[in-house]
């Protein structure tokens, strides 16, 4: 009822991403959910994964079209109160430099995983993002491109953050293991949720800083198209979404200044 009306003509190998995205932006307009979204492009996504086993297609469209995010997901964001202190948690830590960047440039953990130091040029204040690791059950992490065209970026790093680059900077990619292997991605959302709890900090994802440095741009005057280049969204109903946040978070601030009066008045 909703997949093959749009796409059912469609041969396989006609199949683009712009189609699926197109798809996905019809059952916006026509009110589904970001949940029903998501379901179908969960379907979507194995049906042309076993055509790709198949050999029917050499690659699965959907793996380059953002995953639909459901609505009922309320990222926690931190405060900038809540951020610096992080950070000072974290000076000298091995995971310094990928939290300052996830903070502050907003990058996914695969994109912060697959980071070199050639990527980032401290001389001209510029970050690259062009590969990400990936887990894969039988083989591994794999290193891929990002996941969309968009993905694949280069934007200016803010500048109150390259003394601190400096400081750290190495040589290879960011954050490897001692051995110099590369971390499972899941193992690393682990640590940091132990990090976290170890140092008494309120407990968020990895990912939520994502949604911090979204948030913190929009506050702060970035407009939606600079926000969505840098953040590497393939189209601006994701990033539109943080305006929502933004005005949740004005409700709440009111909400709190009502206890002056209230404590006046009772």
């Amino acid at each position: 009822k909703h997949i093959n009306p749009i796409l059912g003509k469609l041969k396989l190998n006609e199949i683009k991403p712009i189609h699926i995205q197109r798809f996905y932006n019809k059952e916006r307009e026509k009110g589904y959910s970001e949940k029903t979204i998501l379901q179908e492009h969960r379907i979507l996504h194995k049906a042309l994964k076993k055509a790709v086993g198949d050999g029917l297609i050499s690659r699965n469209p959907c793996d380059a079209v953002d995953a639909p995010s459901p609505e009922d997901y309320v990222p926690i964001i931190y405060t900038e109160d809540e951020f610096q202190l992080l950070l000072d948690k974290l000076k000298g830590h091995r995971m310094e430099a990928i939290i300052l960047l996830a903070g502050m440039c907003g990058l996914r953990r695969g994109e912060l995983l697959g980071l070199t130091w050639d990527n980032i040029d401290l001389e001209k204040g510029i970050i690259t993002v062009e590969k990400t690791i990936v887990p894969t059950k039988t083989a591994g992490n794999i290193i891929k491109d990002p996941k969309t065209k968009k993905s694949k970026r280069t934007f200016t790093i803010p500048s109150a953050i390259i003394p601190s680059l400096k400081r750290l900077r190495g040589v290879g990619k960011l954050y490897t293991r001692l051995d110099g292997g590369d971390y499972n991605p899941g193992s690393v959302s682990r640590a940091f949720k132990d990090f976290l709890k170890e140092n008494g900090l309120r407990h968020i994802r990895l990912h939520d800083l994502r949604h911090f440095n979204a948030t913190m741009m929009l506050k702060y005057g970035v407009s939606e198209k600079g926000a969505q280049e840098r953040l590497g969204h393939s189209n601006s109903t994701m990033t539109k979404k943080y305006q929502h946040i933004l005005k949740d978070m004005d409700i709440k601030s009111a909400d709190k200044l009502n206890n002056v009066l209230n404590k006046r008045l009772s």
